[in-house]
């Protein structure tokens, strides 16, 4: 929000330097907070499912943040019995309605 807030502004050419600098500072706390939530995040799923993020990870295109998102919306892979669920859940197997 912050970041399209400022792009507006840039855009728009309507540029107060006192908007700005506030904008930017709020951006910049926020980073903050989502950092120390992610660091949190990641070294509680580690307790837990280390070897799921190793295995994840090593999947070309999977990073750390898709990883941690797959273990944390899917508990490790236990709350689906199968492959479909997860796909259905996660909404890649569309349903034309009848």
């Amino acid at each position: 929000m912050y970041k399209n807030k400022l792009h507006a502004m840039a855009v728009l050419g309507n540029l107060c330097k006192v908007v700005v600098s506030s904008l930017k500072r709020s951006l910049k706390q926020v980073q903050k907070e989502l950092k120390i939530i992610e660091d949190k995040l990641l070294a509680l799923v580690k307790e837990v499912h280390q070897d799921v993020l190793t295995s994840l990870k090593s999947i070309p295109g999977i990073g750390s943040k898709t990883s941690l998102m797959l273990v944390v919306l899917t508990d490790g892979f236990d709350r689906f019995t199968s492959g479909s669920e997860l796909c259905s859940y996660a909404g890649l197997t569309p349903v034309i309605p009848i």
